[in-house]
This record gives C-alpha cells, sequence and structure tokens, in this order.
C-alpha cells in the first residue's frame, strides 16, 4: 500500500507538455535539435504513430509532434474541431517553442491543419508534406471506401483496417500496433469529422495558386480512400509542387513503408531548404512525377 500510495503522489506529480489554445491543453513531444518539422496525424492516429519518424529525423531536426483536439491526450469538447481550429493549435505549439518557421507534414487529418496554416500563415512554413490527404480541396467522386468511412460512427477500427495495402494486412504484428496506437484515442468518434467538411473551410484551387513554398504530395499506390490520380491532379495548380507515389503502401505510407516514406521527406525537406536558399525549386505549376521503384531500391 505504502508503494501504490508514493506511486499516486508521482502520477499527480507529472507535467505533460501541453499548449494553451482557445481553452484546450493541446499535447505535443520535441525530439531533437534543429530545423523544426511539424508532423499533425490523421483520424487513426495521435502523436505516437509518428515513432518511425522522430527515430529517423531527430538527429539532424526539431521533431514536433502532437496529439490533436479529441485525440488521445488533448481532451477537447468535439464541438470544438474545426479546421481553422485545427490551425491554430498547430501555431499555438510553434508559438510556444519560438520557432519563426517549421516544415509541415500532414497526415491525411492533418493534411488540413497544414494546408490551412500555409495558406494563412505562409511565412512560418517552410515546406508542406501532404500525405494522402486533399487537405480540403475539391474532390468530387469520392470513392466508396472514403463514403464508408465518413459514414462511420463511434470508434470503430474496421474502416482503418481497410485503408492499409495488402502487404501491410499481412503483416499482422504491424496492422495490431496500428491498432494499438488508435485505441489511445478514446474520446474520438469518427462522426467528429464530419465538422472538417464545412462549406467556408474548403480550398479552392485558385487559392492554393498563392502557396510559394515547396509542396509535395505523398501517395499509397493502394490508397481506396484518395487515390493517386486524385493527389496528382492538384499538383499543378500549386506554383512549386510535384507528387510521389510509394509502393505497397495505401492510405498509410509513412507508417506501412516508413524507409520509403523517410527518405522521401529527407530529400524533399532538403531540396526545399535549397529552394530557400534559391539555389533550386521544383519550378512553377511542375509536372507530377512518380516515384514508383524507389522501395525496391531502399530494400
Amino acid at each position: 500500500m505504502a508503494l501504490y500510495n508514493q506511486w499516486l503522489r508521482h502520477k499527480e506529480q507529472i507535467s505533460l507538455p501541453t499548449v494553451e489554445s482557445s481553452g484546450t491543453d493541446i499535447y505535443y513531444e520535441v525530439n531533437g535539435e534543429g530545423p523544426a518539422i511539424l508532423f499533425a496525424h490523421g483520424a487513426g492516429g495521435n502523436a505516437a504513430i509518428w515513432f518511425q519518424q522522430v527515430a529517423h529525423f531527430n538527429e539532424r531536426f526539431t521533431c514536433i509532434a502532437f496529439d490533436h483536439r479529441c485525440f488521445a491526450r488533448t481532451h477537447a469538447d468535439p464541438s470544438s474541431i474545426s479546421v481553422p481550429q485545427f490551425r491554430d493549435d498547430a501555431l499555438a505549439i510553434l508559438d510556444a517553442l519560438n520557432i519563426e518557421q517549421a516544415h509541415l507534414v500532414g497526415q491525411s487529418m492533418g493534411g488540413f491543419t497544414c494546408l490551412r496554416l500555409a495558406l494563412d500563415y505562409p511565412d512560418r512554413v517552410a515546406s508542406l508534406t501532404m500525405s494522402c490527404t486533399p487537405g480540403g480541396l475539391p474532390n468530387p467522386n469520392p470513392s466508396s471506401a472514403l463514403r464508408r468511412l465518413v459514414a462511420s460512427t463511434g470508434r470503430g477500427t474496421d474502416g482503418v483496417r481497410a485503408t492499409m495495402a495488402k502487404a501491410t494486412f499481412e503483416n499482422k504484428a504491424l496492422l495490431q500496433l496500428y491498432l494499438s496506437i488508435a485505441a489511445f484515442n478514446t474520446e474520438f468518434a469518427w462522426e467528429y469529422l464530419a465538422s472538417l467538411g464545412v462549406t467556408e473551410d474548403q480550398v479552392s484551387l485558385e487559392q492554393v495558386k498563392g502557396i510559394k513554398c515547396p509542396v509535395m504530395f505523398v501517395s499509397g499506390a493502394e490508397d481506396p480512400l484518395f487515390p493517386p490520380e486524385l493527389l496528382a491532379s492538384y499538383v499543378p495548380h500549386f506554383a512549386n509542387a510535384k507528387i510521389e507515389t510509394v509502393q505497397d503502401a495505401g492510405h498509410s505510407p509513412y507508417f506501412e513503408q516508413p524507409d520509403v516514406f523517410n527518405a522521401l521527406l529527407e530529400g524533399f525537406i532538403r531540396q526545399a531548404d535549397e529552394g530557400n536558399r534559391g539555389v533550386a525549386s521544383f519550378g512553377r505549376a511542375a509536372a507530377p512525377t512518380q516515384n514508383l521503384s524507389l522501395r525496391s531500391t531502399l530494400r
């Protein structure tokens, strides 16, 4: 009993790193030193889902991962979920850490956060990586898989399982790890995401023409939610963008094929930094590029 009481006192003293944003304490983690990378997770994840990226980048970069409101350790009223609020939450973290500019990496839902931040606060964004996400851009013909997922209620994981590539689905340990991390989201329900689709928060193709930072879309070749051809259609509307497609990956290439994803991201950030110094860029409205064989070369 004495040991248990000692543990309770220790538990009360634990202070999770949070920043206040519109009355909500947003949980975040910081690892490493160097130029900042802000990772914004999707609806199936939370800050923990980026462990393969944090381990890869934290020797050369300051890696910041956070829990969106209503996910894992960020407790919030579901009615507070909106794209502008997600943007403000991310910005509050950068402000609290005195980070003037960061490379943004948004996965699925997190892409809505990052694209809105890049649109509204362009000086804070060194580059923008949009992983398997339209980020609020037009999607006139949503896939049947996306319609089913959007119609989901509660916290069921069947919809998430269906977004994985065949190779991932056959790796039972990897799939279970993803589901276990998603289980931390005890306050999340799929119907909360409806608020991200309100008309006033959508992004037009005309708007993104004003984004000057380098942009990279990353697509999973087997993504049933936002297939490669949809993401490729956005590329010509940006001033400086490209697309990369990862084989043997579904909706979560950062998790399913982390070595490929990390190599793509590191090369992109390096090129973006050179471009920001006036050394290189992708060129205006560059034609989409597809990386279809990188996985085999990195094995």
